[in-house]
C-alpha cells in the first residue's frame, strides 16, 4: 500500500513570520505531501518567503495587492514528477497536471470569490477540460459556497437555498463524475470548516472533490478552526502497490543535547553489556545487537517525547473541536465563552512555541546573516535538489515509470556492474607484473603499515569525520559515535581486533546504502547517468579511515609523480601546466604528435579484487595490511534506494566503493601498473624534451597520453590496454575518448580504424576546454565562465542580501570558480574581460544604483577601510606568483613541467629567474608563454607593492643577461663550483669582498686575480656593487619566505593587497573632530567596527558612517536635488552638513544624550557625550573594562541604526 495526504487551509495571510511558523509546524504535525494554501496575500515579490525545508516545489498565484492569493507546496518526500501547470494571474487558483507513485493526477488549489459569479467555475472547469485527460482529479479549496445548505451551515442558516454557483458546480460535479469527498464519507454528519464572527455561524466552504470512481480510497478530517478563521481539512488517498515504501532509520543528532536521553542510553548499553557480554559470545555480534538495541530505545524515546511534546496541543485542538460541533448545534453565551478560552489557552502554548523558534531564528540570523556558510548558500540555491528519478530505460531500450520498476533496474544495473565475469589466474597477473619495474616499500614503512591498529589510531580517525553527514544503513552517524565514544570505544576496539583475526566483516556492518546523483548535463533516462555513493556505516568507515591514514603517508613513495589525484601535496594543477607545457614544447618540435584523451568506463567500479591484492604484494605491502584489505572487501554487500525504495541487498565482487575513505588511494594503486606499462614500453613514444620523455598524465582515472609517431604508438597503447583489461577489469570507453592532434598532419582521421576514438579540435579536461593553441584558451574558458557569473549575478541581485552578504557571496560562489582558472590556464584574460568582471560584481554589490563606496576601497582590507571584497586582477597575479614559488622551491625535477622550463631557460636556473630584469623579455625562456606569464605577473606584482624591478644581492651571477662581457654573460665555471653563484657571495659584512677574502672563503685559486677584476668591473657597469642600491625588494624577501609554507594563495593575495593606507575620509573627520591622531588610530577605528559584534547588519551601519556614505541636505544641494542646503530637521539655520545630520542638530543631540544617559545607566560607567566616541567608536577617551568595550560600540551601533533610518525618511528623530 502506498498514500499520500493533501492539507487544504484558507490561512488569511501568511506573511507574518510568527503565523506563517504556526501554520508550517500544524501543516508538519498533520504529515502533509501535497498543500493547498488560499488567501496567503502575498505579492510576486514575496513569493520567496513562503519557504520552508520540507518543501521544494512551490507555486504560487499572487494578486497584484494584499489580497487573495494560492499556493501548492509539494513535499521533498513525495516522489512526484510535474507535467504541466497552470497558474491564474489573478490569484484565484493553480492547476498542476502531476505523475505520483506511477498514477496520473490533476490537482486544482482554488479560492472562489466570496459573491456569487457561476462564471467563474464556468473558467475553472474550462481550464480543467483541457489538463484533465486520462488523469484522475483532486480539486481542493475554499470554494465560498455550501453545496448542501441543510448540512453544511449552522441551524441560523440551514433554510437558505443553494447559491447559483453552488447549481453550476454540482452541474458540473454530476457530469464530469466527482463527488465531495468528506460528504461522500459522513452523508449526514454536520461538521464546519468556517465560522464567521460577525455572524456568529459556521459553515462548511472548504472542501476536497475527487472521482467517484476512487473516492472509496480517500478519506478525509475536518481539523479544528484554529489560527485561522478557516478549519485546514485533509485528504489521505491510499492506493494498493506491490511497492515496498521504506524509509531507513536515521539519528536525530538534536537528541544530543538532551541530558535525559543521554543519561538513558548510557545506562541501556551499560545493562546490555552486564546481561549480554561473555566470552562465548562474539565480540562483533555483541555490537550489532548492541546497536539494534540501542536503536530500538532511541526510537522509542523519540516517539514517546514527540507525543508528550504535543499531547497538550492535541487534547485543547480535540476540546474545540468538541465545543465548536455543539455550539453550532445549540449555540450559548457559556458554550461560546468556553470555546474562546479553550482556544486562547491552545494559542498560548502555539505562541510559546513560536516565539521560541522565532527567537531561534533571530539568534541564527543575527550571527550568520550576510555571512559566508550554509545560511547563506541556501539562499544563493537555484533551486532545490530533488532526488526523485520519474523514469528510467531498461537493457531492451523500454522507459519504464512506476517507482517499484524504476527501484529493480537501478539493483539490476548495479548488482551487475559490481559482479565480475572475470576471473584472471594468478599467474598471468604476476607475470605482467613481473615484467614491470615498480618501486617497492621500505622495511620500515611495510612494518608501520603491519602493526595493529590502536585505539588512539581509531579515534583519530572518527575525530576527523565531518558532522552533518549522511550515516549509513544502521542509521547512526559520527555525531552520535563522537559523543559516546568513551563508552562504546572498549567494545568496538574487541571488534576490529576480532575482524582482523578472522578476516571477515560480521552482522550488516559491511553493508552500504546507494544514493544516486544524476551527473551534470546528463540523460536522466539512462542508469549509467547517474554517480552510485555509497553510504557506509560509520563503525565501518572509522577502520577504513585509520587504515586510509596509514597508507597516505607512503603512497607518494610508490605512485609515480604523473598520478596526482587524490595525493598529499601533489595538485591538479601540475598536471594541467605540464599538458601546456608539452604541447607548447611538441608545436615547438613540429614532430607528428597528438594527445590521447582516455575515458575510463566505471573505472572505480570496475576494480578487480584479486588484481588489486596481487599489486599491493608487487609494491611490497605486507600480510597484515594486505589482509585488512581482503578483509573489507570479503564480500560486502550493498542495496540501492531511489524514490523511498530500498532495494534487496547484493553481494559486491568488484569495484571500490565511491565513499569510502581508501577508495581513492586503492584505485591510484590499482592503475599505476598501467602507468608504468606505459612509460616503460619502448614502442610507445612519449613526447620527447631534450633529456626526457613525455607519456601520460593522469588525475585519478583522467588520463592523458602524450605521444609521437602517433600510429604504431595508438596500435600499442590499444594492445596495453586491452592486455590490462583482461586482467584488471578496467575498461575504455573508446567511443568517448579522443585525439587531438597537436600540429598539422599529425594524425588524418580518414586513416583511422572505426574502433579508433574520434578526433577533435579540443578536449576535455579536469573542467578545462584544452585546445593545441594555447591562445584559444581564454575564449574556450574565460568568456563562457565571464557569462555564467554574470548570470549568476543577474538571478541573486533580487535576495534581501546586505552589501557585506553580497560581498560574502561573491567570496563563497564566484571566486573559487574563477580562481580554478587562475590557477590552472596561466594565460592573461585581456583587460576588457576584467573590466566586465568588475562592472558586473560592482553592479550586484550596488543592486545596480550608483557605488556610494568605489569597489577599489571595497577591495582593500578591513584595517584599510575596506571590506575585503574580492580584487581578481591580484587574485590572477597570486595563482601565477603561486608557480614562481615552485620556482625558488623546487621539487624533483624530472619528467614534470618543472624539467620543461628548466629546459626552456637553457643555463638559467629557475631559482634565479625572479630576480633577473626584464632583460628576460629576449631570452630564450620567453618564448615559453608559461613562463613568460608568470614572470609578467611577477613583474606586476612588484609594481603594485612599489617594488622595483632591479639587480638585488639575490641575482644570479653566471649566465644572468644583465651581466654581459663582450656580449656574453658571465660565466666561471670554477666559481659556481666553489660556491658562488649570486650577488650575496661577493659580500661580507655589509662590503664587497675583497680578493684574498673572496680566495681564502670559497677556496679559489689565487692567481684568479684578473677574473675577479672581470666580475666586479662587468657588475659594476649594470649596477654599483653597494648594499644600499642591492637590496631585493619586499615582495621577492617574502615570496623565499613562503615557498615552502602552506596556504600560499591567500598569504601572496594579502601581500599584494597590503597598500599600508587608509581609504577612509580621514581628512574631513579630522578637521571636522579636530583631533590629530596616532598612526594607528584609523586603521584601530576600522577594526573595532567588525570586532563590536558578530551582526553584520550592525558592521555595516558603522562602516558606511566612517565612508561618510549617507545623503544629507548638503550633499543633495551640491548634487543639484535641492534649492538649499539648511537643515530642515531644526531651528538653528545651519548647512546640513554630515556632522551635523548624524550629530549637531538640536533633535539628534537630544537623542544622544539620552542614549549616553541610558547606556551610562545601564553599564554604571560614564559614557561621555562624545562624537568622537559616539560617531566613528574612539575608544581611547573611554579606557571601560575590557569586556564592555565591545558592548558599547555594539549599542552606540544600534543608535546610529536608529538616528540614519529617520534621517534617511527625512523625519525628526
Amino acid at each position: 500500500m502506498y498514500q499520500f495526504t493533501v492539507t487544504s487551509w484558507n490561512v488569511r495571510g501568511i506573511r507574518s513570520q510568527a503565523k506563517k511558523i504556526k501554520i508550517f509546524d500544524y501543516v508538519s504535525r498533520l504529515n502533509a505531501d501535497i498543500v493547498f494554501f488560499q488567501e496567503t496575500h502575498l505579492l510576486k515579490s514575496e513569493e520567496k518567503s513562503l519557504t520552508d525545508s520540507n518543501f521544494n516545489k512551490i507555486y504560487n498565484s499572487c494578486f497584484n495587492s494584499r489580497q487573495r492569493g494560492v499556493s501548492v507546496l509539494l513535499n521533498k518526500r513525495l516522489p512526484v514528477n510535474i507535467i504541466n501547470s497552470v497558474i491564474d494571474p489573478e490569484g484565484r487558483y493553480i492547476i498542476i497536471k502531476v505523475v505520483i507513485y506511477n498514477k496520473c493526477f490533476t490537482i486544482l488549489n482554488l479560492y472562489a470569490p466570496n459573491n456569487d459569479d457561476p462564471d467563474f467555475f464556468h473558467r475553472i472547469f474550462s481550464e480543467l477540460s483541457d489538463l484533465s485527460a486520462d488523469s484522475s482529479l483532486i480539486i481542493g479549496g475554499d470554494f465560498n459556497l455550501a453545496l448542501n445548505t441543510s448540512l453544511d451551515r449552522s441551524s441560523k442558516c440551514s433554510n437558505t437555498k443553494p447559491s447559483r454557483s453552488a447549481k453550476i458546480l454540482m452541474d458540473y460535479m454530476e457530469d464530469l463524475g466527482i463527488g465531495d469527498v468528506w460528504r461522500l464519507n459522513n452523508p449526514t454528519k454536520k461538521e464546519y470548516t468556517f465560522f464567521s464572527p460577525v455572524h456568529k455561524s459556521f459553515s462548511r466552504i472548504d472542501f476536497f472533490l475527487s472521482n467517484n470512481s476512487i473516492v472509496h480510497k480517500m478519506s478525509s478530517k475536518i481539523h479544528p478552526i484554529i489560527i485561522s478563521d478557516h478549519a485546514p481539512i485533509s485528504l489521505t488517498l491510499q492506493c494498493d502497490s506491490n511497492q515496498k515504501v521504506s524509509s531507513l532509520w536515521r539519528f536525530n543528532t538534536s537528541l544530543l543535547n538532551d541530558s535525559k536521553f543521554e543519561k538513558i542510553i548510557r545506562k541501556e548499553w551499560e545493562d546490555f553489556l552486564l546481561t549480554n557480554d561473555s566470552p562465548e559470545i562474539s565480540p562483533s555480534l555483541l555490537w550489532e545487537t548492541g546497536k539494534a538495541v540501542i536503536r530500538g530505545k532511541i526510537i522509542s524515546y523519540s516517539s514517546f517525547k514527540k507525543k508528550q511534546e504535543q499531547m497538550a496541543e492535541k487534547t485543547l485542538e480535540e476540546k474545540i473541536k468538541k465545543l465548536t460541533e455543539e455550539y453550532a448545534a445549540n449555540p450559548s453565551e457559556l458554550l461560546w465563552e468556553k470555546l474562546q478560552n479553550t482556544k486562547l489557552n491552545l494559542n498560548i502554548i502555539l505562541s510559546k512555541k513560536t516565539d521560541f523558534i522565532l527567537q531561534q531564528l533571530r539568534y541564527k540570523n543575527f550571527d550568520y546573516n550576510n555571512k559566508s556558510g550554509k545560511y547563506l548558500a541556501n539562499q544563493l540555491k537555484h533551486s532545490k535538489e530533488n532526488s526523485f528519478i520519474a523514469a528510467i530505460s531498461d537493457n531492451a531500450g523500454q522507459t519504464l515509470n512506476l517507482p517499484q520498476d524504476i527501484n529493480n533496474i537501478f539493483h539490476d544495473y548495479y548488482q551487475n556492474l559490481y559482479s565480475s565475469n572475470l576471473n584472471p589466474d594468478p599467474e598471468d597477473i604476476k607475470t605482467f607484473l613481473n615484467k614491470l619495474n615498480l618501486p617497492q616499500l621500505t622495511i620500515d614503512q611495510k612494518t608501520t603499515l603491519d602493526s595493529p591498529l590502536t585505539l588512539q589510531e581509531l579515534q583519530n580517525a572518527l575525530d576527523s569525520m565531518s558532522t552533518g553527514k549522511a550515516p549509513g544503513p544502521d542509521g547512526f552517524p559520527a555525531e552520535f559515535l563522537k559523543h559516546f565514544w568513551s563508552m562504546l570505544a572498549p567494545l568496538f576496539f574487541r571488534v576490529v581486533t576480532e575482524i582482523k583475526n578472522k578476516g571477515h566483516v560480521g552482522g550488516h556492518m559491511n553493508t552500504a546504502n546507494i544514493k544516486l546523483l544524476l551527473k551534470p548535463d546528463k540523460n536522466p533516462i539512462l542508469p549509467s547517468s547517474y554517480r552510485p555513493i555509497s553510504l557506509i556505516n560509520t563503525d565501518l568507515k572509522i577502520i577504513s579511515k585509520a587504515l586510509t591514514s596509514r597508507l597516505e603517508k607512503v603512497v607518494q613513495s610508490i605512485i609515480h609523480q604523473d598520478q596526482t589525484g587524490f595525493i598529499k601535496n601533489r595538485h591538479s594543477t601540475d598536471n594541467v601546466r605540464r599538458l601546456f607545457n608539452v604541447i607548447n614544447m611538441a608545436q615547438n618540435s613540429k614532430k607528428k604528435t597528438i594527445i590521447l584523451s582516455l575515458d575510463a568506463e566505471k573505472a572505480f567500479d570496475r576494480v578487480n579484487w584479486s588484481f588489486l591484492l596481487t599489486v599491493l604484494g608487487k609494491f611490497g605491502f605486507g600480510e597484515s595490511f594486505i589482509q585488512w584489505i581482503s578483509t573489507l572487501y570479503n564480500k560486502p554487500k550493498a542495496s540501492v534506494t531511489t524514490n523511498k525504495i530500498t532495494s534487496q541487498s547484493f553481494t559486491l565482487q568488484r569495484g571500490t566503493r565511491q565513499g569510502c575513505p581508501l577508495s581513492p588511494l586503492l584505485f591510484a594503486i590499482f592503475v599505476e601498473p598501467l602507468a608504468a606499462a606505459v612509460r616503460q614500453n619502448s614502442v610507445i613514444k612519449g613526447i620527447h624534451s631534450s633529456i626526457s620523455e613525455h607519456k601520460i598524465n593522469l588525475y585519478a582515472d583522467d588520463i592523458l597520453l602524450y605521444l609521437e609517431e602517433p600510429q604504431s604508438s595508438l596500435e600499442e597503447v590499444f594492445n596495453l590496454i586491452n592486455s590490462f583489461s583482461k586482467l584488471s577489469d578496467y575498461s575504455i570507453n573508446w567511443t568517448k575518448s579522443s585525439i587531438l592532434p597537436l600540429t598539422k598532419n599529425s594524425w588524418n582521421p580518414a586513416h583511422q580504424n572505426p574502433q579508433h576514438p574520434s578526433t577533435t579540435n579540443t578536449i576535455k579536461y579536469l573542467g578545462l576546454n584544452i585546445s593545441p593553441n594555447l591562445n584559444e584558451l581564454i575564449k574556450l574558458n574565460h568568456d563562457p565562465m565571464l557569462d555564467k557569473v554574470t548570470e549568476d549575478l543577474r538571478r541573486w541581485n533580487n535576495l534581501p542580501i546586505s552589501l557585506l552578504g553580497r560581498i560574502a557571496s561573491v567570496k563563497m560562489k564566484i571566486l573559487p570558480k574563477i580562481n580554478y582558472l587562475f590557477s590552472m590556464i596561466p594565460l592573461k584574460p585581456p583587460k576588457q574581460w576584467f573590466q566586465r568582471l568588475d562592472s558586473t560584481t560592482t553592479k550586484f554589490y550596488t543592486r545596480n544604483k550608483k557605488p556610494k563606496i568605489s569597489l577599489s576601497t571595497l577591495q582593500k582590507n578591513k584595517d584599510e577601510g575596506g571590506l575585503e571584497a574580492p580584487n581578481f586582477m591580484h587574485y590572477y597575479l597570486a595563482n601565477q606568483i603561486l608557480y614562481l614559488t615552485e620556482w625558488l622551491n623546487p621539487k624533483e625535477y624530472y619528467n614534470t613541467w618543472l624539467e620543461i622550463e628548466q629546459l626552456d631557460c637553457k643555463h638559467i636556473k629557475l631559482s634565479d629567474l625572479p630576480f633577473i630584469t626584464a632583460t628576460l623579455k629576449h631570452h630564450n625562456c620567453f618564448k615559453n608563454p608559461l613562463i613568460a606569464s608568470t614572470l609578467t605577473a611577477w613583474w606586476k606584482a612588484l609594481d603594485i607593492t612599489n617594488g622595483q624591478l632591479k639587480t638585488s644581492i639575490l641575482s644570479p651571477i653566471w649566465h644572468n643577461p644583465d651581466f654581459k662581457n663582450k656580449k656574453t654573460p658571465l660565466y666561471l665555471k670554477t666559481w659556481e663550483e666553489s660556491g658562488i653563484t649570486h650577488l650575496q657571495d661577493l659580500f661580507e659584512n655589509d662590503k664587497i669582498r675583497s680578493y684574498n677574502n673572496l680566495t681564502q672563503a670559497f677556496d679559489i685559486n689565487k692567481s684568479n686575480f684578473l677574473q675577479y677584476l672581470q666580475v666586479t668591473e662587468t657588475i659594476k657597469k649594470t649596477t654599483p656593487l653597494d648594499l644600499t642600491t642591492l637590496q631585493p625588494p619586499e615582495l621577492a624577501i617574502y615570496m623565499k619566505k613562503i615557498s615552502t609554507k602552506s596556504k600560499k594563495l591567500s598569504k601572496i593575495y594579502r601581500a599584494l593587497s597590503n597598500t599600508n593606507c587608509n581609504y577612509l575620509p580621514i581628512a574631513k573627520w579630522e578637521a571636522e573632530l579636530s583631533i590629530t591622531p596616532s598612526t594607528d588610530f584609523w586603521a584601530e577605528i576600522c577594526c573595532n567596527t567588525f570586532k563590536m559584534t558578530k551582526n553584520t547588519n550592525l558592521q555595516l551601519i558603522q562602516y558606511k558612517v566612517l565612508h561618510r556614505s549617507h545623503i544629507t541636505q548638503q550633499k543633495m544641494h551640491k548634487m543639484g536635488f535641492s534649492a538649499t542646503d539648511i537643515c530642515s530637521q531644526c531651528t538653528q539655520n545651519t548647512a546640513d552638513s554630515y556632522l551635523h545630520a548624524l550629530w549637531l542638530c538640536s533633535p539628534v543631540q537630544h537623542f544622544w544624550i539620552l542614549i549616553t544617559e541610558k547606556l551610562s545607566s545601564i553599564l554604571d560607567y560614564i559614557i561621555p557625550l562624545s562624537p568622537n566616541l559616539c560617531l566613528i567608536g574612539d575608544l581611547t577617551m573611554l579606557q571601560p573594562p575590557a569586556n564592555q568595550s565591545q558592548s558599547i560600540l555594539a549599542a552606540l551601533a544600534i543608535a546610529k541604526k536608529n538616528n540614519i533610518t529617520k534621517l534617511e525618511r527625512q523625519k525628526n528623530p
